[in-house]
């Protein structure tokens, strides 16, 4: 894969026509500060956060790529994917550079899960260019790393395997989203990476998946559900821990294009890639859009899948002078630390990771 990793819609796709510049006219003028009193506020009602989009500080030399995932340690450290020869940058809660690893990741650096098994801390990088599952110590030290597993009549040549992202569950598997691939789940130890079994896989099928970019585990309802984010469907759905389709549980109505979601306490967070972070009570009913670019505007362009994206110049590299202050412009993971502060990570070529302190 190349570095720009998000494969739909597709480059043709983000060329804009000439009259997407005309609008760019009428634009805000570009970020500034980042006195706390010059932050714009976004959201309504409970849902109400201070923007930062300049949170992470990298020092001189450095700099981000895409930016994929988001993770935070216990100790309140973050660790950020993104597709530079720092694939993995470390900061602390302030978003102060602590460290940075991983050049070896830099191709394909995307999805980033953190689990604690039996009380020691690790990594889980999926990486769309090299085609592999990492898990790694917090430091980058490898454990171990999974490739394409095999599957007969599933993978070819002509018909490739790109994780996008893991997770680990509450039995002790490591679920593996194929989401640049043929759309599978894979289900392997994570002690010591041994391959399991698969699910999905792409069809017409209800428990079938076009593209499932983002998995997680959802635990809000008392018993551990698998939930995938599936992207070119357009829909979240939910499986039970081995494999068996359970549902919708937020359609196409409220979502554009999901690229993963996130649990905390009672609510459910989306990082929708056109441009917005959405939220979702217990019950998955939307209570908050945040940061949208197009103010709940009609699309301008058309996606591969026949999803419509932001009719952008370059798209998702909107220059910083075109940016819009406390708008976001294709959220694609995000880490709630448990007072509710929302870190949003970015599909931008110079990355971006933007902190959402709630009000």
């Amino acid at each position: 894969m190349p570095a720009r990793s998000e494969p739909h819609p597709s480059r043709r796709d983000f060329l804009a026509s000439a009259a997407s510049a005309a609008a760019f006219a009428a634009l805000p003028l570009p970020l500034r500060a980042r006195d706390p009193e010059e932050l714009p506020i976004l959201g309504v009602g409970d849902y109400r956060y201070t923007m930062d989009h300049a949170w992470a500080k990298l020092p001189k030399g450095k700099g981000f790529g895409y930016t994929h995932g988001i993770v935070e340690d216990k100790q309140g450290r973050f660790y950020i994917a993104n597709q530079s020869r720092d694939a993995i940058v470390v900061v602390d809660a302030q978003g102060n550079y602590l460290s940075s690893w991983g050049q070896a990741y830099a191709k394909g650096a995307h999805g980033l899960r953190i689990s604690e098994e039996a009380g020691t801390e690790y990594l889980y990088l999926a990486n769309t260019g090299l085609a592999q599952v990492v898990k790694t110590t917090l430091d980058g030290d490898v454990v171990w790393q999974a490739g394409r597993p095999y599957l007969a009549g599933v993978y070819s040549q002509d018909r490739g395997y790109s994780p996008t992202e893991s997770v680990v569950g509450p039995n002790g598997m490591l679920y593996v989203a194929d989401g640049y691939g043929q759309s599978w789940i894979h289900i392997y130890d994570a002690k010591d990476g041994k391959y399991l079994d698969s699910f999905g896989g792409r069809g017409t099928a209800p428990e079938n998946l076009r593209q499932p970019h983002g998995i997680s585990i959802d635990t809000r309802s008392g018993t551990p559900r698998l939930q995938v984010s599936d992207r070119g469907n357009i829909r979240i759905v939910n499986f039970t821990l081995e494999g068996k389709y359970l549902g919708e549980v937020i359609t196409k109505t409220d979502l554009r294009f999901p690229c993963t979601s996130f649990h905390r306490g009672d609510l459910l967070y989306v990082p929708d890639l056109y441009a917005r972070v959405s939220i979702f009570d217990k019950e998955n009913k939307k209570v908050a859009d945040l940061g949208d670019f197009l103010d709940g505007q009609p699309f301008g362009g058309e996606g591969d899948f026949g999803t419509k994206y932001p009719d952008l110049k370059g798209y998702p590299n909107v220059p910083h002078e075109k940016r819009r202050q406390g708008r976001f412009i294709s959220p694609h993971s995000l880490w709630v630390d448990k007072v509710g502060n929302i870190y949003v990570v970015e599909w931008i070529n110079d990355g971006r990771v933007t902190k959402l302190t709630k009000i």
